[in-house]
């Protein structure tokens, strides 16, 4: 059994999969954390976007690298408010991928419910997906972690998740920035957005630093949730996509969503519609 203490908290998200074992990574929305090979998790909260999971699924790989391996896995979504479709498409999506080698590698998985609507949808998730692995949903922390064996391991989830409070004044930031940058993904600028949300412009870039972040990370995040929103309401060719968002031509925009999700715009698309028109009606059903 280890402690915080004896984590490593990551500094990026590259450095954690370079070596996870032992790691810990904070972001605004969320903390994902490997204390061990046989053990990984994290907590989702508040209203993540799109780009938000898009981060998150890059840390879920970690299981996929050569210091992974087969492991019990623990979700915490008791702090979810909501997320936009393009979250849930973003995951739906991932899941959808990964679903063979995920099959192979989690033994079984704990899931921390919210209250609500949100909770039903949680469960509504898993009921499309249907896993070949054991999953479990649960109301609270010590049952879930008491589920996969982890009993020992409660002091370490419970201070792990109060993370979130580090993560909240950059978070505050963070998420009116990127509501500003939402809006008007060619524009503005680093000043110009500071001046915005009533910061100089050394202040927000300090916001950016403390959130694991940078002005035009969050431009290219911007235009790419701004592209898969277009892209699962309409029909318009990724071309005119990539111009409205303000790339300079669909090359550049084919690179940066590439970069970002990990897939071609054509192929997000073509997943995210698929899984959203499966996982809807079950969704508000449940």
């Amino acid at each position: 059994m280890c402690s915080l203490d004896e984590l490593t908290n990551a500094s990026s998200i590259d450095e954690l999969l370079a070596e996870p074992i032992g790691k810990y990574f904070v972001d605004p929305t969320f903390v994902y954390w490997y204390p061990e090979r046989t053990f990984k998790g994290f907590s989702l909260w508040g209203r993540p976007s799109a780009d938000d999971i898009e981060r998150l699924n890059r840390l879920n790989d970690a299981v996929l690298t050569p210091h992974g391996g087969r492991h019990v896995s623990f979700v915490d979504l008791q702090g979810l408010e909501g997320a936009d479709p393009g979250a849930f498409a973003s995951m739906a999506a991932y899941l959808s991928a990964r679903w063979q080698p995920f099959r192979e590698l989690v033994i079984r998985q704990a899931l921390v419910r919210p209250p609500g609507f949100a909770g039903a949808v949680v469960s509504g998730f898993y009921e499309v997906l249907k896993p070949s692995f054991p999953v479990a949903v649960f109301d609270g922390i010590g049952e879930a972690l008491a589920w996969l064996g982890q009993g020992d391991h409660e002091a370490l989830v419970g201070r792990l998740i109060g993370l979130r409070d580090q993560a909240g004044g950059a978070a505050g930031v963070l998420g009116s920035l990127r509501r500003l940058l939402c809006a008007s993904p060619c524009r503005p600028t680093l000043a110009e957005a500071a001046r915005a949300l009533h910061l100089s412009d050394r202040s927000l870039q300090r916001h950016l630093r403390r959130a694991g972040t940078t002005f035009q990370a969050e431009v290219n995040a911007a235009r790419v949730r701004v592209a898969q929103g277009k892209m699962l309401a309409g029909d318009d060719s990724l071309t005119a996509i990539a111009i409205d968002v303000g790339c300079a031509s669909a090359q550049h925009f084919s690179a940066m969503f590439r970069k970002a999700t990990g897939q071609s715009p054509s192929s997000w698309r073509a997943r995210a519609r698929g899984a959203r028109r499966g996982a809807e009606p079950k969704s508000v059903a449940a």
